[in-house]
């Protein structure tokens, strides 16, 4: 599959989860100032900006990275997984 076509698929993916999300919190008969959508589609874009940039670099480096990768990404993986576990702990005992 072409990169191009991946992170389009998640582009959409994503921009059609978080409207949903925006959707269910509004109400029916709902009168919305457009600062609201304008707001709220900047912060979508910035995620999908940041997650396809992350994404490439992940790529490229993932070619350098030889057999050992799966194993770094999973290292990688559990390290982040403890540190948010950390942080949520954290901010419960506050």
């Amino acid at each position: 599959m072409a990169l191009w076509r991946l992170l389009g698929l998640a582009t959409f993916l994503y921009l059609h989860h978080t409207l949903c999300a925006l959707a269910a919190v509004l109400p029916y008969d709902a009168v919305v100032a457009p600062e609201v959508f304008t707001g709220w589609s900047v912060r979508a874009g910035v995620v999908v900006l940041a997650s396809a940039v992350l994404g490439i670099l992940l790529l490229a480096a993932a070619q350098w990275g030889g057999d050992r990768t799966f194993l770094a990404a999973a290292l990688a993986g559990f390290a982040v997984a403890v540190g948010v576990a950390a942080l949520l702990a954290r901010l419960l005992r506050r």
